[in-house]
């Protein structure tokens, strides 16, 4: 055989290698039948945590994935345990993230988007997650050197995630026709938490929270959880029992690692 055949054997290889890796992220995404993928400039890990929280206390196998200041995998019974990244961090452990989701049975899946610039962002949505409901928090001026050079640059860039034919949720307000254009563009319908919808959160919902978290995650997290039938008194008992992320308190988790 010679050096062209040896090289034309080994691209077929890997190429049909590859359709069949992505077959079965497929057939594993048909699993899950929520899937639900959170994307914003602030917020993000929190809104996971929350929107996996009211499932979770409504009954439904969940699993979540933050990635935060420690990436963590979230079990169905709220335990953590750490992402695994034998080097810098890729979008491609994804698909990782949905296996391990599919072996614990889930029939939801939270999961943070971990990618910063715009085509990754769309390549999460679009390749890894597919999901059946987009979440972006708000739309703030930062990681510009990535998602700039404007304001109205971060908003697109976010969109990048949105799902086709699903649901997008927002609080964010200042530059929710961006995000009203994307959404119509993806064939997805567009759910924008208003400020009447935070002000309706009254202090003894968020005095059940054991740390300080802001009125308009929960109010997101809740327009979430109200969509997918879940009463309004189950999802705020579910999210009181949140533990808030790493960076907010000292974690305590698992040995095991996905």
């Amino acid at each position: 055989m010679t050096g062209i055949e040896l090289l034309a054997g080994l691209t077929v290889g890997l190429a049909g290698a590859g359709a069949a890796e992505r077959l079965r992220h497929r057939a594993n995404l048909r699993r899950i039948p929520t899937r639900i993928h959170v994307n914003g400039t602030r917020g993000k890990s929190s809104v996971t945590r929350l929107i996996a929280a009211a499932l979770r206390a409504s009954g439904r196998v969940t699993c979540a994935k933050t990635t935060g200041t420690l990436p963590r995998f979230i079990l169905p019974d709220a335990r953590e345990v750490p992402v695994f990244r034998p080097s810098r961090p890729n979008v491609i452990e994804q698909v990782r993230i949905v296996r391990a989701a599919v072996a614990q049975s889930a029939e939801a899946l939270v999961i943070e988007c971990m990618a910063v610039q715009p085509e990754l962002q769309w390549l999460s949505e679009a390749r890894f997650i597919e999901a059946t409901h987009g979440v972006i928090t708000n739309a703030r001026p930062d990681h510009l050197e990535q998602m700039g050079p404007g304001e109205d640059d971060v908003a697109w860039a976010l969109c990048g995630m949105v799902p086709r034919g699903g649901v997008l949720f927002t609080v964010e307000r200042k530059r929710l026709e961006i995000l009203r254009a994307a959404a119509a563009d993806r064939g997805s319908r567009l759910v924008a938490v208003d400020e009447a919808a935070c002000d309706a959160l009254t202090p003894a919902d968020m005095a059940g929270f054991a740390y300080t978290e802001h009125r308009d995650n929960v109010a997101l997290a809740l327009a979430v959880a109200a969509d997918l039938g879940i009463a309004r008194d189950v999802a705020l008992r579910g999210m009181w029992q949140v533990r808030p992320d790493a960076g907010r308190r000292d974690l305590s988790v698992n040995n095991a690692a996905v």
